[in-house]
């Protein structure tokens, strides 16, 4: 099972760059970029990239987030949330990160190794670092993967795993030479097995189907990073992580990293306030605006993986099941006007996002959307062929009115996305009966069950984008839909899945990629509609931290300078 709106995977922890790992990496940048200098690159960050030991001993970083965990556990169901990744990246283990040109990169501090052994069958080999405990003091040992294996297989279906995408396929996980090196042994080549064991929980929350569910709904209990968790406040809505004293690699500048939950009309005053250090600022004018203007800021900016997209609710009996009708609202909608209206001032030139699983700038990308262009005409003449009729502003068919319930987040861009969205529809003679909830409803009381036919949110894209978009597509199984919040199928998707997780040849796995997405086009699963800025407002004498772009955020490399 897989509901991560990540993804995650989801995507999306602990610090990248090798060997550099702890001293920061990226393009240029420092306290004179702000919103004068030119972005970075794709492949590169903009983070006041710094040695640490130009950064003061000490200091907390304070971060804005939408919403606490409703589960602590990154790879439950209900846990693989952005801000569980988040936290994740600070105090749970991880066989690789994400570097910052966007590839996989070995995770030093856990892993010695992890390298292919064996090709047929494929085999991997993970050596753990000698050094590497959990918070209890128990060495992490080949156990922790063979137990996170069994949780994520789908084997048991009494463990609510957010995926089972790479782990279904691997059949033993077993002890190599000790205790500390893991063999894994696949049933058939599996092309993004670097994206395994992101992050890696211990053997005592998957222990037992009770404890991986519900064991860590109020906290984690066994971590084990550059960070601990000190408290968890409910009431104030914190997460407070210390530096973890039992750490063995080279120690974080940082005493803390606080999460704290945060509306984001209130990120700018609090930032100016230093209430807060950083906060992102996507497609929010009024949060670039402010923080160009706000003494001892500056914006960072890197492109990234993040793209706004529309989500239709396809399920049995929903008005969008009707695969005719939804093509016609896809094209209804205008994502050029969106992504103008938007990230156009803040990213001149921006260009709405035309695939629905590589991102723009990745090699295998190409802009597929021509196979269903915004046309608000062919959009009209095909409601009129399925007999729904202009009747004033809005259409009907056997006397009941064209209308569609549409959800986003009631945020600045929530509220400009279904403005727009709402408009775009009512100009081809479809209601839009739109709400917009908060970000802490947002999930679990419309996205999740289906309250929707339309829904405005934002995905974050993943280094593996096989594994991390194949439960995105998922053939819904009763309460089991994966990420597919819409419900809807695409014939022959599945076969081009396996298909491309098997591939080894990354060119012809794009080939694959682009494939999928023409079928995504053509059957309106969903609307890509604007990538993300990659800007951050962020506190200009913090170094090491910001416009991630493609790689981790590196909590235990952050710090002020001196």
């Amino acid at each position: 099972m897989s509901r991560t709106l990540r993804p995650i995977t989801a995507a999306m922890v602990t610090a990248a760059c090798a060997a550099a790992l702890l001293v920061g990496c990226g393009g240029p940048s420092g306290p004179d970029r702000g919103a004068r200098g030119a972005p970075a690159a794709r492949g590169e960050q903009d983070i006041n990239a710094r040695p640490v030991e130009a950064l003061r001993d000490g200091g907390a970083l304070r971060v804005p987030v939408d919403a606490l965990p409703t589960n602590y556990n990154p790879v439950q169901v209900n846990g693989a949330r952005v801000v569980t990744w988040q936290l994740a990246e600070a105090i749970l283990p991880s066989a690789f990160t994400e570097a910052p040109n966007g590839e996989h990169a070995l995770n030093k501090a856990f892993f010695t190794s992890a390298r292919l052994t064996s090709t047929s069958p494929q085999v991997i080999t993970y050596t753990l670092a000698d050094r590497a405990v959990w918070s209890n003091g128990r060495p992490l040992t080949w156990e922790d993967l063979r137990g996170q294996w069994q949780a994520l297989s789908g084997r048991d279906t009494a463990y609510e795993g957010y995926s089972d995408v790479g782990y279904a396929d691997i059949v033993s996980v077993e002890r190599g030479a000790s205790d500390k090196v893991a063999v894994v042994t696949l049933r058939r080549p599996f092309a993004e097995w670097q994206g395994l064991f992101r992050p890696l929980v211990p053997k005592e929350l998957t222990a037992s189907a009770r404890s991986f569910n519900k064991g860590w709904l109020e906290a984690p209990s066994v971590t084990s990073g550059p960070f601990a968790v000190e408290r968890i406040d409910r009431t104030g809505k914190t997460v407070t992580l210390r530096r973890n004293a039992s750490w063995w690699a080279r120690r974080p500048p940082l005493d803390q990293v606080v999460l704290r939950v945060l509306d984001p009309a209130a990120r700018a005053d609090e930032l100016a306030n230093r209430g807060i250090d950083v906060y992102p600022i996507g497609a929010d004018l009024d949060l670039f605006t402010r923080a160009r203007d706000m003494p001892g800021v500056e914006i960072r900016q890197a492109p990234e993986r993040l793209a706004g997209q529309l989500t239709f609710n396809g399920a049995a009996g929903a008005p969008l099941a009707e695969e005719p009708l939804r093509r016609a609202v896809a094209q209804a909608v205008d994502p050029k006007a969106i992504t103008d209206a938007l990230v156009g001032r803040i990213v001149p030139g921006a260009k709405p996002v035309g695939h629905h699983i590589l991102p723009p700038g990745d090699p295998g990308y190409r802009d597929n959307s021509a196979t269903l262009p915004f046309d608000a005409a062919a959009a009209g003449r095909e409601l009129d062929r399925l007999g729904w009729k202009p009747n004033g502003p809005y259409r009907e068919r056997d006397g009941r009115r064209l209308s569609l319930r549409l959800i986003g987040q009631a945020t600045p861009v929530g509220r400009t996305v279904t403005g727009l969205v709402t408009e775009q529809l009512r100009a081809v003679g479809i209601e839009a009966r739109t709400r917009t909830v908060p970000l802490e409803n947002f999930y679990d009381g419309y996205l999740l069950p289906g309250n929707f036919d339309l829904i405005a949110f934002e995905w974050t894209k993943s280094a593996s984008p096989f594994a991390h978009d194949r439960p995105v597509f998922q053939k819904p199984k009763g309460d089991d839909f994966g990420s597919n919040f819409g419900r809807i199928h695409v014939p022959g998707i599945d076969e081009l899945y396996d298909r491309g997780l098997a591939e080894l040849d990354a060119g012809k796995r794009r080939e694959i990629a682009n494939r999928i997405d023409v079928l995504a086009w053509k059957h309106a699963h969903h609307l890509p509609l604007y990538a993300g800025s990659g800007a951050y407002a962020v506190r200009a004498e913090l170094a090491n931290y910001g416009a991630r772009g493609l790689g981790s955020y590196g909590f235990e490399s952050a710090g002020f300078l001196k």
